[in-house]
């Protein structure tokens, strides 16, 4: 559980570890350099408890997140940001899913959005040609310590984030599959202001991104060459098709605006806006 300034969310998302009803769990937080005086108080309570407590110099989510697996003894991980929360059952049902099949390398589930958004996360459902296109795979996921040892850890170099991403990538490269629990196990908080909300501000920081996370996994994307065409073919289709949509909907809003009462009520309804 790496923790950069989340003192205020931290007790929720370490009582739904300690709720949870697999009980063989090792908690492990990685203080990344908070400078926040009510979480380094927060995070001193945990010091000589159960938990064991690491701290970083700020190194950001993928190095905290490797300095606290690589310090875990368990068999199997899931990372827990700190200002997240999972359902008391999550652990337990992905421990059995992924004993169950060998060649099951990473189990997740569902999850719920709360915070400054609320209602279901509306990710596709698990497929490699999703996956191919973009993430579909929160990092709270359960996956194989040997394997995060197979796969070099999380990427430390992706400064603008995605490194979950690729980590997925190179566990489907191990030749893993990846499970989808139908349910929702873990809930997402939405905040005003996050590493993932800076990042989709940019379009070019999100263009380099992807097209260093493509030029990392050159075997997967040769493999799958023909059914990677026909997956972006069918996006771009898409999106000429979504912003088709839109351009009518702005021309039907100008045409609206022109009608004197029409014009009155948008008005008076951009200004409560």
């Amino acid at each position: 559980m790496p923790c950069y300034n989340d003192g205020e969310y931290i007790e929720q998302a370490i009582n739904s570890v300690r709720s949870q009803t697999y009980n063989n769990i090792e908690l492990i937080i990685i203080d990344d350099g908070s400078t926040d005086p009510n979480t380094i108080i927060t995070l001193n309570k945990f010091n000589n408890t159960d938990i064991i407590l690491l701290r970083t110099d700020n190194t950001r989510p993928a190095a905290a997140r490797n300095a606290g697996i690589a310090h875990a003894t368990g068999k199997y991980i899931m990372p827990v940001d700190a200002d997240d929360i999972i359902e008391p059952t999550y652990i337990e049902k992905a421990v059995k899913i992924i004993e169950s099949n060998k060649k099951i390398g990473v189990v997740y589930c569902y999850a719920d959005l709360f915070g400054d958004r609320t209602g279901r996360w509306s990710l596709p459902n698990y497929s490699l040609d999703a996956m191919l296109l973009d993430n579909v795979v929160f990092v709270t996921s359960l996956f194989y310590k040997e394997d995060w040892e197979k796969v070099g850890g999380f990427k430390t170099t992706m400064y603008h984030g995605m490194e979950d991403y690729d980590f997925w990538l190179s566990i489907i490269e191990l030749d893993k599959e990846i499970y989808q629990i139908p349910e929702v196990l873990f809930n997402y908080r939405i905040k005003p202001k996050s590493r993932t909300t800076e990042f989709m501000s940019n379009a070019e920081i999100v263009k380099q991104t992807y097209r260093s996370i493509y030029n990392q996994h050159p075997k997967l994307y040769e493999q799958y060459t023909n059914e990677y065409a026909v997956i972006l073919r069918d996006a771009l289709i898409e999106q000429i098709f979504l912003n088709r949509a839109l351009q009518e909907g702005i021309a039907i809003l100008d045409k609206l605006k022109s009608i004197p009462l029409l014009k009155l009520i948008i008005k008076k309804y951009i200004m409560k806006r």
